[in-house]
């Protein structure tokens, strides 16, 4: 039997379809079935298939089998910032997911600049992918909304349009941070400090906006001096969180816009000697995974990330194989987070708050 190289060698063309088929004693169909990973194939048939394929070294031709169907089994995803975990946790669940449905995905990260993600969107359009999954969008961005309702295929997670427009996947950010908020109050906080992410993107508006609502329920003042932007970044929190912890009459709780800032807090708080919880509790948004080590036990917002990311991707590729069906109706989901309580806010989860978080 020749191997591809040796067929070359000789002249010989390459194996197609009918050769594997032959050589398994199967139909065409059914090598198709298996080179695409339908599930209904009897085990040994898989194997027969798959051995034929290796022994007469066949190879898909992709680039054929795109221009035949007009796809490229692609999706390109584009990110705000990969150094955020929270963007690194829910990439890696879009690729499996992907990957899972017989998909590749080509990562951008756009580092929250409009002009690099309208560059990615244009690189991953001449690489003719699917379509793109956004998680970088601005809430008014009219880039991304003409690509929308273009008609091109976009899905839109953690972050949507002002508009409304578009398929999206969310979390409830005013829910997640009135729910924190007022878990501070609740444990006797009255000088709350804020660090804002950047107000261009729809999470940033909708979590200040739940930390407002918070303090003004429990008639307490929203102070202006309390209140920093950190723009969701490491270096940025840094120097927001010590301008608030050097303040006179610091806040005694800070609530960070996402994780990542918490995390900021924290060092700050360690590096000026502010014992948290017992000077400081810290609580964040996200729950990504570092937040629970045993040396942080970040108060925080979560158990989401998992489920948005796995809706944007499933959806994603509904969207790309059946445009028609969502032609009229846009696919909108906004998930409901909860509150998981940990060392940094001093308070350990009691069963009659636990038992309201998951009511909620």
């Amino acid at each position: 039997m020749l191997t591809k190289k040796r067929r070359q060698r000789h002249g010989q063309a390459s194996p197609t379809l009918t050769d594997v088929a032959r050589h398994a004693g199967v139909s065409r169909a059914t090598v198709s079935r298996v080179l695409n990973d339908y599930p209904h194939v009897r085990p040994a048939v898989r194997q027969a298939v798959l051995a034929a394929k290796k022994a007469l070294g066949y190879e898909v031709n992709y680039v054929a089998k795109s221009l035949a169907s007009g796809k490229t089994k692609t999706i390109g995803l584009i990110v705000a910032d990969l150094l955020n975990p929270f963007y690194a946790e829910t990439a890696k669940v879009i690729i499996e997911v992907a990957r899972g449905r017989g998909y590749n995905v080509i990562l951008c990260n756009s580092d929250y600049v409009p002009g690099l993600q309208m560059e990615h969107v244009d690189l991953l359009r001449q690489r003719q992918v699917d379509g793109i999954i956004f998680g970088s969008v601005s809430y008014d961005d009219p880039d991304v909304e003409k690509l929308v309702t273009s008609g091109y295929p976009c899905m839109l997670y953690n972050r949507r349009l002002r508009s409304g427009l578009g398929h999206y996947v969310v979390v409830d950010n005013a829910y997640a941070t009135r729910e924190v908020t007022q878990h501070l109050i609740a444990l006797g906080h009255r000088r709350i400090g804020f660090i804002a992410g950047p107000q261009e993107a729809s999470t940033a508006q909708e979590r200040l906006a739940g930390f407002n609502q918070a303090m003004e329920q429990a008639g307490l003042p929203v102070e202006p001096a309390l209140i920093r932007q950190g723009y969701y970044k490491h270096e940025s929190a840094l120097r927001a969180a010590e301008s608030l912890l050097r303040v006179s009459g610091r806040p005694t709780a800070i609530v960070a816009g996402n994780d990542q800032m918490a995390l900021s807090v924290l060092q700050i708080a360690g590096e000026l000697g502010i014992e948290v919880p017992q000077m400081l509790a810290v609580v964040g948004i996200d729950g990504v995974d570092i937040g629970a080590h045993y040396n942080i036990q970040l108060t925080t917002v979560g158990h989401y990330k998992q489920e948005m990311a796995a809706l944007a991707a499933t959806w994603m590729i509904e969207i790309i194989q059946a445009p028609e069906r969502f032609a009229r109706q846009a696919f909108q989901h906004i998930i409901r987070p909860t509150l998981i309580i940990r060392r940094t806010c001093g308070a350990i989860a009691r069963p009659a708050l636990q038992r309201r978080t998951q009511a909620s």
